[in-house]
């Protein structure tokens, strides 16, 4: 099925497979800029802290959340430092408890978790990631495992908290993956979803099944000194 996605509108009407339960609205959050992001660095599961600028653009988010037009009632994070302290920040600037979910964590990068971006683009991940759904060459996640681990989170959240909007603090890899197949878009791989660190992406689940993204990748929010210096490194890890 042919899609397509504009940003801040609500354009798409997609039925993915076993979705029909009542959560009315998911928020998908990045995580502030790290120490490897800007080192440029792929850590995958492995940790990497927010920086000084990634901090800063926590509490951005937080802050523009605060005042978001939905109410939100849940937030879970990935385990990883980086996405934790994100959502702690959000969790404490809308008075909710933050909950940690393990399978929000970043794709697994397997033998190639820590090199450089370059290494990974001259190791063709990117490449083979979107020549293949089903890539395991670098013994980690292959772009179908890790968009269908994803994809039973949200269906799990949804089976948890019927009629509440949730919030979900994870990672670009993961995120991007999660958007694919919510959308059913091809390759699996989602590199077109890249987001930017605090970003928000905004879905909404309809009755009969559909989806819409109402907001994809929004960081309007983010003073211009805390936006990504590195878009162009980054994007060469995918």
């Amino acid at each position: 099925m042919k899609s397509r996605l504009r940003p801040k509108s609500s354009v798409v009407h997609v039925q993915p497979a076993g979705a029909t339960l009542d959560v009315n609205h998911l928020l998908l959050i990045r995580h502030g800029e790290t120490v490897g992001n800007l080192t440029q660095i792929a850590h995958g599961q492995s940790e990497s802290p927010l920086n000084e600028r990634g901090s800063r653009q926590a509490d951005a988010t937080a802050r523009r959340l605060s005042s978001w037009a939905r109410h939100y009632h849940r937030i879970y994070s990935s385990p990883l430092e980086r996405a934790r302290h994100t959502g702690e920040r959000i969790a404490t600037s809308l008075g909710l408890a933050l909950d940690v979910h393990e399978h929000l964590v970043e794709g697994s990068l397997g033998d190639w978790e820590g090199v450089t971006y370059e290494e990974l683009h001259a190791f063709g991940f990117a490449r083979h990631s979107i020549a293949d759904d089903d890539f395991m060459g670098h013994g980690g996640e292959s772009p179908n495992q890790l968009g269908q681990r994803m994809f039973g989170v949200v269906e799990q959240l949804r089976a948890l908290h019927p009629g509440e909007n949730v919030i979900c603090v994870s990672h670009g890899a993961a995120i991007a993956h999660l958007l694919a197949k919510l959308l059913g878009t091809r390759p699996a791989f989602g590199h077109q979803y890249l987001m930017h660190n605090a970003a928000i992406t905004e879905v909404a689940f309809l009755p009969q099944g559909g989806v819409d993204v109402l907001i994809l990748n929004e960081f309007s929010h983010l003073p211009d000194d805390l936006r990504s210096i590195t878009p162009a490194a980054e994007a060469r890890r995918r």
